[in-house]
């Protein structure tokens, strides 16, 4: 089989069926599953850290997991929620090692791109407004806030997103537009 088709039935396997051909040594398979999940792995793991050199050396730590435990996978669950415990496990030992307990993420001004805050007014601001939101997010109805959750704050494709929760593209769109409508009412048209 040449290289592209090979490539085509990879990227049409399934999460479970890759974890499967990682623990045969499928290094293509391994390659497949993090460009699917490193994504949104790795906006979790930042945000738990407030440091992106931290939470890549995390995420590159939790795909070794895989490498090394793919075989032990039983397909008892999703792979993405067998992929965050692997990060969660990583990403607190890293914390241990360097004795850290942050799990405030980074504040960002929006006014400069990536760039932190200066003012710490702005940084108050900024996490005020954050913490509005969540709770805002928190009352949305659960299909709303998951759609919400899986793409403003896990980082997944609107297709990932619908894969995972077993829905079509276009019922995601629309429950965000719907979550978007109530967010704009409960945070005063912001």
């Amino acid at each position: 089989m040449r290289r592209d088709e090979r490539q085509k039935v990879i990227r049409a396997m399934t999460d479970e069926e890759l974890v499967g051909e990682i623990a045969f040594g499928n290094e293509e398979a391994l390659a497949a599953l993090y460009h699917r999940h490193a994504g949104w792995l790795s906006g979790r793991v930042w945000a738990a850290t407030a440091s992106r050199e931290l939470a890549e050396e995390v995420l590159q730590d939790t795909f070794l997991g895989v490498w090394r435990s793919a075989a032990s996978f039983r397909a008892e669950g999703e792979v993405g929620a067998w992929l965050w415990g692997i990060a969660r496990r990583r990403l607190a030992s890293a914390l241990r090692r360097e004795r850290r307990h942050v799990v405030m993420p980074p504040v960002w001004d929006a006014g400069r791109g990536t760039q932190p805050a200066d003012d710490p007014s702005q940084v108050v601001e900024s996490l005020d407004d954050a913490g509005r939101l969540r709770r805002a997010v928190a009352k949305l109805p659960g299909d709303q806030r998951i759609a919400v959750e899986a793409i403003h704050f896990d980082g997944m494709s609107v297709s990932h997103a619908a894969q995972v929760a077993h829905v079509a593209p276009g019922t995601v769109k629309s429950r965000l537009f719907r979550a978007r409508a109530r967010l704009r009412e409960e945070l005063g048209g912001q």
